[in-house]
């Protein structure tokens, strides 16, 4: 335990000392808007209504004053430090090497803000590192730049009689990315997370898709209370119009989507003084050739329904924000079914929430849950008793020694993993020594 503390605090200091001389610039929506960061964001990268209403809006909005293109050009570092609990009982996704080990996760250049009147992007390329300070082991690097997340907006205001309607276009990569809540997969808690450790199973539309494909969607808010949207992805294969916005080819998956998915959303919004509530839902259909290198003419089918509901209170340097989501998954395995899976019919549903303080947008700490259970299937999950039923808790701390740079502390400890708390993959592994300790630092400049 004293070694653990001693790494820890070495750790702390070391990123604390980083990040403190490194985000001395301003970000791009900062320097178009004129606003401070904290106008936009409770903690990074939780919205306020304002910055939910930049998004809106096609990261349009200014201050009026005149800037040059680079001024639309910002960056992030990530560093991380994982500790897990056991990395020598039959680990499953965990690098022992890899453990208890400085790493930059990933720096990334964005173009965030206005490009013409009523048209802006947010366009991220990210250089996915994972590279171990101090490490001679060359497997630890990953060296791959990517697109990530890339949002292009167009929108327009209307007003009809007496009622307020924002009409917008989004083409982006990555289903839920353009959505202006924290609660869809792309932007909800926990926020950053270690690549080193044991992981549940999770939904398609829970990160699924991200990179993979490309869509094309419109949106609409009407009188500031009902959100909407609908949209359709298509797989990027190489040499397709839109090959840029997919991941690198480095990574290998054969996993595709075939046809076009459909994504929906709807949402109510309503602020009551200092109080904010959102309730909606959001579905993803979606047809998956589980090898395009080998294609039979039979596709999975995914079809996920989540409900999802947000609640925050601000009153002067106090802020309050709840957060919870479920998805529920229905699948049709026509092309796996018999080789990799048990079943034609499955179903499996994640339900996750979250409860945080702020004070001052400095100091933070949340409480997170999440369960994922679902029709157990040998083939597919793998597990002892052919369950994919996990649940467990996030604890986080947050510190902002200024807005551009978040220290955050967290401990994600396991009550069931895999269908089982104990012996879950029939080696002796239990749940618990998937618990994990992940230190971090967001950098943005």
């Amino acid at each position: 335990m004293n070694k653990l503390l001693h790494k820890t605090v070495c750790t702390v200091i070391f990123l604390l000392t980083f990040g403190m001389t490194s985000a001395y610039a301003i970000p791009s929506f900062a320097r178009q808007t004129g606003l401070d960061c904290a106008q936009c964001h409770t903690v990074f990268p939780e919205l306020t209504p304002t910055g939910r209403y930049f998004k809106l809006h096609g990261y349009t909005m200014t201050n009026d004053q005149k800037t040059s293109p680079l001024d639309n050009l910002s960056g992030m570092v990530q560093l991380s430090y994982t500790q897990n609990a056991n990395t020598t009982t039959n680990p499953d996704q965990i690098d022992p090497a890899k453990d208890k080990k400085l790493s930059l996760d990933q720096a990334s250049l964005f173009y965030g803000g206005k490009i013409i009147d009523d048209l802006g992007a947010f366009i991220q390329v990210t250089y996915d590192g994972t590279n171990l300070i101090g490490s001679q082991s060359t497997n630890d690097v990953a060296h791959h730049i990517v697109a990530d997340n890339v949002d292009i907006r167009y929108v327009k205001d209307f007003t009809l009689g007496e009622n307020d309607l924002l009409v917008g276009l989004t083409l982006n990569n990555n289903p839920s990315m353009q959505d202006i809540y924290n609660t869809t997969p792309t932007w909800t808690f926990p926020y950053s997370s270690s690549a080193n450790v044991n992981s549940p199973v999770s939904t398609l539309i829970d990160g699924g898709l991200g990179q993979k494909v490309a869509g094309l969607g419109v949106y609409a808010m009407l009188n500031d209370f009902l959100y909407a949207e609908v949209a359709g992805y298509q797989s990027n294969r190489s040499g397709g119009p839109l090959h840029i916005l997919r991941y690198n080819p480095l990574y290998s998956d054969t996993n595709e989507v075939h046809g076009t998915a459909l994504y929906t959303r709807v949402a109510l919004q309503k602020t009551i003084g200092e109080h904010f509530f959102m309730v909606g839902g959001y579905t993803l259909n979606s047809k998956m050739d589980p090898d395009v290198t080998a294609p039979t003419g039979l596709y999975d089918r995914y079809d996920d329904k989540a409900i999802d509901a947000q609640y925050s209170y601000t009153n002067g340097s106090n802020m309050v924000t709840v957060m919870a989501t479920r998805i529920r998954e229905k699948t049709t395995l026509n092309n796996s079914f018999g080789s990799l899976s048990d079943n034609l019919n499955n179903t499996l549903t994640t339900t996750r929430g979250k409860i945080s303080y702020y004070y001052d947008q400095k100091y933070g700490a949340t409480v997170g849950a999440f369960t994922t259970d679902g029709t157990a299937d040998a083939t597919l999950y793998g597990s002892s008793n052919g369950l994919p039923d996990s649940s467990g808790k996030i604890f986080e701390l947050d510190y902002l020694p200024i807005q551009k740079v978040k220290i955050s502390l967290q401990y994600t400890m396991y009550d069931k993993f895999n269908g089982a708390k104990d012996n879950y993959d029939g080696a002796g592994r239990n749940a618990k020594d998937n618990n994990n300790v992940f230190l971090t630092a967001w950098i943005m400049f």
